[in-house]
């Protein structure tokens, strides 16, 4: 069965999969109920690692700890900003790695590595210039196809799996080809700008 690279769970179907993403479809819509940026997922993420790494420092200097744990405990202590900087991206791909997280910040953590979510705020809410030729080169990467019902020969649209509104980017991890149909589906709502969505200025707000 496939597993969602989101939560890391096995489903028989996922929302959306393809050779650039496997989402559930749970996931998909908690991250856009979420509409946050991975930045502070990453800082709670950090807090916890910094949080045990104190209590382990100083159980380690206490008196009663054998000499070698005292030493470790100290130098800890004494830079600690050195020692947590180290410890903190193996401790990160660690806690990422384990399918038992399905939090909501490792759920927006590993959205960000995956190139689905901004880091931080973006400066401009706007779609890029080159537009076209992104949305062009998602269709081919998908083989012209709806990914959804598989559709061929029909007017397909390009789709932002968390949205644009809901911080998610431009990159193509973010990207799939649905059909007309799926993707009026996909916003629960009949488009009437009766295009291909080339252009950015004809996209819906929540697109």
């Amino acid at each position: 069965m496939p597993t969602c690279k989101i939560c890391l769970r096995k489903f028989q179907k996922l929302r959306y999969r393809s050779p650039r993403i496997c989402i559930c479809g749970h996931c998909t819509n908690s991250l856009n109920d979420y509409r946050e940026v991975a930045e502070y997922s990453f800082k709670s993420i950090g807090d916890l690692l910094k949080t045990g790494m104190l209590k382990n420092a100083h159980a380690d200097s206490s008196p009663g700890a054998p000499k070698w744990r005292q030493e470790r405990g100290q130098k800890i202590l004494a830079n600690f900003d050195v020692e947590f900087k180290a410890a903190l991206p193996l401790w990160t791909n660690k806690l990422l790695a384990n399918p038992e997280n399905r939090s909501k910040e490792f759920k927006i953590a590993r959205a960000y590595r995956r190139g689905l979510l901004h880091f931080d705020r973006p400066i401009g809410w706007g779609y890029p210039n080159n537009w076209r030729e992104v949305s062009a080169n998602i269709r081919a990467l998908d083989g012209y196809s709806c990914i959804s019902c598989g559709a061929v020969n029909t007017e397909l649209h390009v789709h932002h799996v968390v949205y644009v509104s809901n911080f998610g980017t431009h990159q193509k991890n973010n990207l799939v080809t649905l059909c007309r149909r799926c993707h009026e589906e996909e916003h629960e709502t009949v488009f009437d700008f009766g295009e291909d969505l080339l252009s950015p200025e004809s996209l819906p707000a929540n697109y």
